[in-house]
């Protein structure tokens, strides 16, 4: 395939992981060909970034009437070369047109990985898959490294020998723990992982850098798990849950990345000050980094926490954030927060796409509001609720990728400078999503 155009460096890196990919792909075989043509239904779960989807995807995961992606989409799509700056918008944006045009060989290639990659959880566990599965998601999180990915599975099949009980992220600390013995540079305080499995006196102590100049996977890193894979029937019959806040800038692309399948938009919104809270806090952890700046970030109460966070954008990136390379970080996330769901709500005025709103504060507004919320959602999608979905939607799941554990009002901890930042432009679109005013916001 044609690769995508970087500095030499990131060039060179590029290479290297394609190739470590190229090894691992003969043998994560799918039963799957010409993927995104075979795909009949896709949900879009569309949201602002720390605006709930982590969650909500998460537990759509545990249903089994559903398949799902083991994490964000975002991963395949720069490996196709259609992220930024390779896609050429200078954003997050992807229009039809990127579907259309793309190269043969990276469409083959994307359509090959997303094969390998959609499925749900497995009941009967299969070591060598999860071993090869285990091995490609480290060399796509850490492509920069020397991994030999073959050698890498093999490390996993040895700690899976040794395991008392099936626990993937027991195993990848494992993993972790003896490439670092081999003088692999690899820190597990990347992932989001147990802290009680994380111990600095093995790993060192957490960094407020990027794992890398180069990353393909936007930290918190995940964890495969147990999978089965999709096979022709189940791209017939189920639909594919699709979840990444950049999809936002997206929806006309995905539209025609997957031509023959309905596609249906679940618009998950937060009222702008919970949100804009959870991007601030986000910004501020040693997580999200999403893109590589070619010219250094003057973000005030950013750049000055960590010298490498001038070169790094966090979470989504929409058209126009060239205007917010030199604003306060309250004023970027207020800004990311309503250009996602303006996007989101002009696309679905202009398109009349199926779709369902559900507000994150029902959520995490106790357990009868989760459940009309999850109830309602089913109805909408036709899936029952049953088995471990059933159990997630009653009794809720721990938190995911989540810098702190979700709180109704936690946003009024920082009421005053919030509320600075609540101009004109961010109340209209909190108007347009329903949310009247801050005194019933949680």
């Amino acid at each position: 395939m044609t690769l995508p155009v970087h500095a030499s460096g990131v060039s060179d890196a590029f290479h290297r992981l394609h190739n470590r990919l190229a090894e691992l792909r003969p043998l994560r075989h799918s039963d799957v060909r010409h993927f995104s043509t075979r795909v009949r239904s896709v949900l879009v779960v569309a949201s602002s970034s720390r605006g709930g989807s982590s969650m909500v995807t998460e537990m759509l995961r545990t249903s089994r009437a559903l398949l799902h992606l083991q994490a964000e989409i975002n991963p395949f799509l720069r490996l196709a070369g259609l992220g930024f700056p390779d896609s050429g918008t200078d954003s997050d944006r992807l229009d039809a047109s990127h579907a259309v045009t793309l190269d043969p060989a990276a469409r083959e290639l994307l359509d090959e990985e997303l094969a390998r990659d959609a499925g749900t959880v497995a009941d009967i566990p299969d070591p060598e898959q999860f071993s090869l599965d285990v091995a490609w998601r480290l060399a796509v999180q850490w492509p920069e490294l020397s991994l030999d990915p073959l050698a890498v599975a093999g490390q996993v099949r040895h700690a899976l020998g040794g395991a008392r009980a099936w626990d993937p992220a027991a195993v990848t600390v494992t993993v972790l723990r003896e490439l670092r013995r081999q003088g692999v540079r690899i820190s597990p305080w990347y992932y989001d992982l147990p802290k009680g499995l994380l111990h600095p006196k093995v790993f060192g102590a957490p960094s407020a850098r990027a794992p890398g100049g180069f990353l393909v996977e936007e930290p918190p890193f995940v964890v495969a798990r147990p999978w089965r894979r999709a096979g022709p029937a189940d791209l017939r019959d189920r639909t594919l849950v699709i979840k990444t806040p950049s999809n936002a800038y997206r929806l006309d692309f995905l539209r025609a990345l997957f031509p023959h399948a309905r596609l249906r938009v679940l618009h998950l919104t937060r009222n702008p000050a919970a949100a804009v809270n959870g991007l601030y806090d986000g910004w501020l952890h040693n997580g999200f980094h999403a893109h590589r700046m070619a010219t250094p970030l003057t973000i005030s109460d950013y750049v000055e926490r960590c010298p490498d966070n001038r070169w790094w954008w966090k979470f989504d990136l929409p058209p126009g954030w060239q205007r917010y390379t030199a604003a306060p970080l309250p004023e970027v996330c207020a800004y990311q927060w309503r250009s996602s769901h303006q996007a989101v709500l002009d696309d679905l005025d202009r398109t009349r796409t199926d779709s369902i709103t559900l507000r994150f504060e029902d959520l995490i507004g106790g357990a009868d509001r989760r459940i009309a919320a999850f109830e309602r959602l089913s109805d909408w999608l036709g899936i029952p609720v049953e088995g471990a979905f059933r159990h997630a939607v009653h009794h809720g799941i721990a938190p995911v990728v989540a810098t702190a554990r979700p709180r109704a009002g936690r946003w009024q901890d920082r009421a005053a400078m919030i509320e600075r930042i609540l101009d004109a432009p961010t109340l209209q679109v909190a108007d347009r999503l329903g949310y009247a005013g801050p005194d019933d916001w949680i």
